[in-house]
């Protein structure tokens, strides 16, 4: 039974109660303060059931199905010409007070504040694979991930989809500026694909408002969210409060995608 229909459900079942008003005072009272918390209790059940259903990522385990084509080998995945994203700044745009690039990495050391600070690619780009290798150290609130199809306005505001990484989100799409959670992975399984303090691959494919994303080699997304832009440009983002982070970033490498067949699909 879907949200809806329960929904239906509990409505028929408190409206069919017999009516209070035959009854003495007192017991009318009694059931129509039961008939405010079953409708309370009924719509706080159909909202969880809603959202989990909004939210819910249909993986449940851990297998790796990370396709061959997506593999890496000497950090470059198998096949295609691929455009690396790091090691030469004048792709990229940021402040160089939050963010920094040399010998091929891009890194930061970032103590928290109150905007966002984003590190945001000249290039944009439509339908593509890419592939990070990650590692983020800092304290337990520490927060960053990768991002795609952006309209940055400022360092600050930058709309739009977000692989996260950090605490409680490891592996989740997330719109900025558009319906925030798309797609969310269960933690305590994404907690034990994660290598805390250590080298992560993520691995995203775009086909146009299909999205899929592999962490570890385990799939965390896959998604059709009709709603977003379908093209942008690529970021890196510090998520702002009191979070020591972290984040460096030695492989950027994306294939755009055109009316190419994937190989990762």
């Amino acid at each position: 039974m879907n949200a809806i229909n329960l929904g239906e459900t509990i409505r028929g079942l408190i409206l069919t109660q017999p009516a209070s008003e035959t009854l003495p005072g007192r017991q009318t009272c009694i059931i129509r303060s039961v008939r405010y918390l079953a409708t309370f209790m009924g719509c706080c059940l159909v909202s969880l059931l809603s959202n989990f259903e909004a939210w819910g990522q249909q993986a449940t385990d851990l297998t790796e199905t990370l396709p061959r084509a997506g593999k890496l080998s000497n950090e470059k995945p198998v096949g295609g010409i691929w455009n690396s994203l790091v090691g030469n700044p004048g792709k990229w745009v940021f402040d160089t007070t939050d963010w920094a690039m040399n010998a091929g990495e891009v890194y930061d050391d970032y103590v928290g504040g109150k905007p966002h600070q984003h590190i945001c690619s000249k290039t944009k780009s439509g339908d593509f694979e890419l592939h990070a290798v990650f590692r983020m150290i800092g304290d337990d609130h520490a927060n960053s991930g990768i991002c795609i199809w952006l309209g940055p306005t400022s360092a600050d505001n930058a709309p739009r989809y977000r692989v996260d990484r950090g605490k409680g989100d490891w592996g989740c799409l997330w719109e900025q500026g558009g319906d925030k959670m798309v797609r969310m992975f269960l933690p305590p399984l994404t907690e034990q694909l994660v290598k805390h303090h250590d080298w992560d691959h993520h691995c995203v494919v775009t086909r146009g408002h299909h999205i899929q994303a592999w962490l570890s080699g385990a799939k965390t997304i896959d998604v059709a969210h009709g709603k977003g832009c379908l093209q942008g440009s690529f970021a890196f983002p510090l998520t702002y409060g009191k979070r020591h982070t972290n984040p460096d970033v030695k492989t950027r490498l994306v294939k755009p995608l055109g009316a190419a067949k994937s190989e990762m699909q």
